[in-house]
């Protein structure tokens, strides 16, 4: 019996790092680009990110996903931005999202969003990622690292998810196997990283100058703020009751918001990563098993860890990971997410949901989806107003 008893609770130890860690996928690409190529601090990234972690698991007590700001990083790396504008784009998120949560404005406009659009927002976070993951793919290896065949690369990302797929039924820590798979092929094809050194990148805390401010504002943060209500508070929230329940109590639109700001106020401040929570990463936790707090304790462990103790190193160590299976994580994740968003009954809403998708996925921009959306539900709403009266007088009861 208490041989029984050890082996499950070492399974569901297992369940839950997996899950803490299932949000790599996202996570670590975005993380890698942003500390090469627009010079962020890696410790200050992924220790800072790390304390969000263990902080949102202590204080919502379930798994909440901590991302990058997905537009804001995209904007960020095309336009070659420093550390200073990123800092200054990040206070500013602090500062919109922060003021949402603190004037409970962010709770009484969740109140008021159509079910439908959530759904939408979701359908195209999906598809989002599923791009993302067929890009990531097919671009066989890191850059600087001998490559690997695309068509290798596309068929360990299938192999990853089917693994993630058979694990979801199963004992099987289906992110851990994945990510260590995926870290055996990296050292074969490419051998161990050069380079590395123990050791913690110096943070230091600075404010960024007025002219970052502005570069951030116009270049960064106007486009983020409408994506970030609409996935990382108000979907965030959804997601957290369908797949938690009453054990996402604590899980509201307000507290939300004020844990976005705070987080990206120690990002701005240390030369970090600018964050926020996200409904991908709420499926991408829950499906790789994670179920308790602890998951994401275990994940912001790892991170300050890391941070601490490769620091600038972490960007060379990271690349050990094959593209291949990150991909794989973030199609088994977008799978996920897509059967959440599905959760409809009305064929009308189910078309509006898809609409917003497919128009966020041509633009490549979840306002204009949302924006779409937003339009259909109106529309729909006017036209029934303007139907019923005419009903009823047409009816000869």
């Amino acid at each position: 019996m208490e041989r029984g008893i050890g082996r499950a609770a070492r399974r569901a130890g297992l369940g839950e790092l997996s899950g803490g860690l299932g949000d790599c996928g996202l996570f670590l690409p975005i993380a890698i680009a942003m500390i090469t190529l627009n010079g962020l601090n890696a410790t200050a990234v992924f220790a800072g990110v790390g304390a969000v972690y263990v902080a949102t698991a202590l204080y919502f007590r379930v798994p909440v996903p901590v991302q990058p700001l997905k537009a804001f990083a995209a904007a960020a790396i095309a336009l070659g931005l420093g550390p200073a504008e990123l800092a200054a784009g990040a206070l500013l998120m602090a500062l919109i999202i922060g003021s949402l949560g603190l004037s409970g404005l962010a709770g009484a406009l969740t109140a008021r969003f159509p079910v439908v659009l959530v759904r939408g927002i979701q359908a195209a976070v999906a598809l989002l990622l599923l791009k993302a993951a067929i890009g990531l793919a097919e671009r066989g290896n890191w850059d600087g690292l001998p490559a690997i065949d695309p068509a290798v690369s596309v068929t360990i990302a299938a192999a990853a998810f089917v693994v993630l797929v058979l694990s979801r039924r199963g004992a099987m820590p289906g992110s851990l196997i994945v990510l260590g798979a995926g870290a055996i092929v990296g050292l074969v094809v490419g051998g161990l990283p050069d380079g590395v050194a123990l050791g913690p990148e110096p943070v230091g805390v600075a404010i960024p100058d007025s002219e970052a401010f502005a570069i951030a504002l116009t270049g960064l943060v106007i486009a983020q703020i409408p994506l970030t209500f609409g996935n990382a508070i108000v979907a965030t929230c959804d997601a957290e009751r369908e797949y938690f329940g009453q054990r996402a109590e604590r899980v509201r639109p307000d507290r939300i918001a004020n844990s976005i700001a705070a987080g990206n106020v120690l990002g701005g401040l240390t030369g970090g990563m600018p964050i926020c929570h996200g409904a991908g990463g709420v499926t991408a936790h829950y499906a790789m098993g994670a179920r308790t707090r602890w998951a994401t304790v275990f994940a912001g462990a790892i991170f300050i860890a890391g941070g601490l103790l490769f620091g600038a190193s972490l960007p060379a160590v990271l690349t050990v990971l094959a593209p291949g299976a990150l991909a794989g994580m973030l199609a088994f994740v977008a799978f996920e997410h897509a059967l959440l968003a599905a959760r409809l009954e009305r064929l009308d809403d189910r078309l509006i949901a898809v609409t917003v998708g497919i128009v966020t996925l041509a633009a490549g921009n979840l306002a204009v989806g949302f924006g779409v959306g937003l339009a259909l539900v109106l529309g729909r709403a006017l036209v029934g107003r303007r139907r019923l009266p005419g009903a009823g007088a047409a009816d000869p009861a």
